[in-house]
């Protein structure tokens, strides 16, 4: 007997089966899972349910009448809107010809006759939750390339910090690795790394491109660029958890940072990180009122800043594992 496992919740199947008691088996079996099911005999009702609705996953017997089912799957793959739903082809163990049918059409999951159904539950579970795994990591690229051109459009606007943007993730990506940070963690420090400076929105283009020393006023104005910058990534759920890396990137070890003058350990790592990077890329580059700082010369004064601006357990690891190109 089957034991019912935790669903992907309201997930719909489709399957394709001209054999009236496999296609019940199946039917029964991942109703008991949780899954909605959809029915067809042959390739062409399969063809008519889709255009009513999409499931989440097709099971499609490779052998259908009137349509049979490499038929069924080009023309499946020759629609946009359907190219990409999962395909599991039902195969008979006694026809080796079909599988490599089946892998020469790029299907790379089978589910063979006789239905097992512990069987069918794994593959059907496997085939869904790695069809997730790859929506959200389109997701995540989408929301990434969104970010990118958000965060460049608001460097370009800085005439000063050309490139900042993506020197500092990819600083900060190495230094998080270093640190062992798991996947989740990382996913979201390549958001937080590009959109540190979003709240920059606000401070006027002659404060924020001023070449010489801003006045109290201006420097409030330019201080405010990390709360506003928590606000807009606030509103935006998917942009929550890079909220520390806006809010914290100017804090500093001893207190003396804002914009709210914490010290130590009460600063979030995010933000101890992002620090560390990027004063180092900031004295790393010219500026118009300063030219940029060699190699070592930022070198000596992140070591010298040590346990004052900056965490002194994480700058000799930035500075070794890092900055040393023959240990990065």
């Amino acid at each position: 007997m089957v034991q019912p496992t935790i669903p992907l919740v309201n997930k719909r199947i489709l399957i394709v089966e001209d054999n009236p008691s496999v296609r019940q088996l199946i039917s029964r079996t991942l109703e008991i899972e949780g899954y909605s099911i959809l029915q067809a005999n042959d390739g062409a009702i399969a063809l008519s349910i889709l255009q009513k609705t999409t499931p989440d996953l097709i099971l499609s017997d490779i052998s259908l009448p009137n349509l049979n089912g490499v038929e069924f799957y080009k023309a499946l793959y020759r629609e946009r809107q359907w190219f990409t739903i999962p395909f599991i082809f039902i195969i008979s163990t006694e026809a080796a010809d079909q599988v490599k049918i089946a892998q020469e059409l790029g299907v790379e999951d089978f589910l063979p006759k006789p239905i097992d159904t512990n069987n069918l539950v794994k593959i059907v579970s496997s085939r869904l939750l790695k069809a997730s795994a790859l929506q959200m990591a389109l997701l995540d690229q989408a929301y990434l390339e969104t970010v990118t051109v958000l965060a460049n459009t608001i460097e370009g606007r800085d005439t000063t910090t050309s490139q900042h943007v993506e020197r500092v993730a990819n600083m900060a990506r190495k230094l998080a690795k270093v640190l062992h940070w798991p996947a989740e963690n990382l996913r979201i420090l390549e958001f937080g790394a590009r959109l540190h400076d979003i709240g920059k929105i606000i401070v006027p283009d002659h404060i924020l491109n001023k070449p010489g020393p801003l006045t109290a006023e201006e420097w409030e104005i330019m201080k405010s660029h990390t709360l506003a910058g928590a606000k807009i990534l606030r509103e935006i759920k998917h942009l929550r958890g890079a909220i520390p890396f806006a809010l914290y990137h100017h804090e500093r070890w001893d207190g003396t940072g804002y914009p709210y003058g914490i010290k130590e350990r009460e600063i979030p790592l995010e933000g101890r990180m992002l620090a560390l990077v990027d004063v180092y890329d900031a004295l790393t580059t010219n500026r118009p009122y300063r030219s940029a700082m060699t190699k070592q010369d930022a070198i000596n004064y992140l070591k010298l800043q040590s346990a004052a601006l900056f965490d002194p357990d994480l700058v000799p690891i930035f500075i070794e594992q890092v900055i040393d190109d023959h240990k990065a």
